[in-house]
C-alpha cells in the first residue's frame, strides 16, 4: 500500500545475461529525477550466466536442472535488488510502486530443446531467462510491471506521459549530462522503462 509520505517513484530495468542495469526515477511524470542509478547482478558463485549454453554440454535431466536453478536464483536476485532499492529510496523520500522492463517483442514460444538447437537460440532463451526473472519478481512484491521492447519504449513512453518521443530522449539525454558518467544504453533505456512503468502508475 503506498504512504502518503513518500513520492511513487519507478525502477527501469534494462537485462542482459547475469546482469541488468537499473535506474530509479521519482517525481513528477511531466519531469523526473533519478533517485539512483546501478548495475545488479542476476546470477553469482558456481551458476553461469548462460545457462542454456552450459546445458548444451550437458545430458537429459542434468541439463534442464542448470537452466531451472539459474531462473531461480536469478528471480531470488531480482527480489533481493528491488528490495534492496526500495529501502534506498526510502530513505530519500520515495516509495517505489512500478517498474519497467526492457523485453523482446513477444515470448517466443520454444520448447527446452528448440533452445538449445543453435547459439542464436541459446542466447535468445538466455535473454528471455533474465527478463522474465525481473518481471516475475516484481510482479511478487507487488510492482506494478511493464514491458516493452528497445525499440518502442520511447513510443510507448510518449503515449503515457503524454509528451513527444523525441523531447523525451532529449531530457533522458540531459539527466544524463546532469549526473555524468555512466550514462550510455544501458541507462538510458533503463530510464525510459522506468518512466513509462511511472506514467501508466500514476494514470
Amino acid at each position: 500500500m503506498a504512504r502518503d509520505d513518500l513520492a511513487p517513484t519507478a525502477l527501469g530495468f534494462f537485462p542482459h545475461s547475469g546482469w541488468a542495469g537499473v535506474v530509479c526515477l521519482g517525481g513528477a511524470v511531466s519531469s523526473p529525477v533519478v533517485v539512483e542509478r546501478r548495475r545488479i547482478l542476476l546470477t553469482s558463485g558456481p551458476l553461469p550466466c548462460e545457462p542454456y549454453h552450459l546445458a548444451k554440454r550437458r545430458e537429459g535431466a542434468e541439463a534442464r536442472e542448470i537452466v531451472a536453478a539459474a531462473a531461480a536464483e536469478a528471480r531470488r536476485l531480482s527480489a533481493e535488488a528491488i528490495e534492496d532499492l526500495a529501502s534506498s529510496a526510502a530513505v530519500r523520500g520515495h516509495e517505489i510502486v512500478a517498474a519497467g522492463v526492457i523485453t523482446g517483442r513477444g515470448r517466443p514460444d520454444f520448447t527446452f530443446q528448440q533452445a538449445l538447437s543453435t547459439h542464436a537460440a541459446m542466447h535468445n532463451a538466455e535473454g528471455w531467462l533474465f527478463r522474465e526473472a525481473l518481471l516475475r519478481a516484481g510482479q511478487e512484491l507487488g510492482l506494478s510491471m511493464t514491458a516493452a521492447p528497445p525499440d518502442a519504449v520511447y513510443a510507448e513512453n510518449a503515449t503515457a506521459a503524454g509528451i513527444a518521443a523525441p523531447e523525451i530522449e532529449e531530457r533522458i539525454r540531459e539527466l544524463g549530462g546532469n549526473l555524468g558518467p555512466p550514462w550510455g544504453k544501458d541507462e538510458k533505456l533503463s530510464t525510459a522503462a522506468a518512466w513509462l512503468a511511472l506514467a501508466r502508475a500514476r494514470r
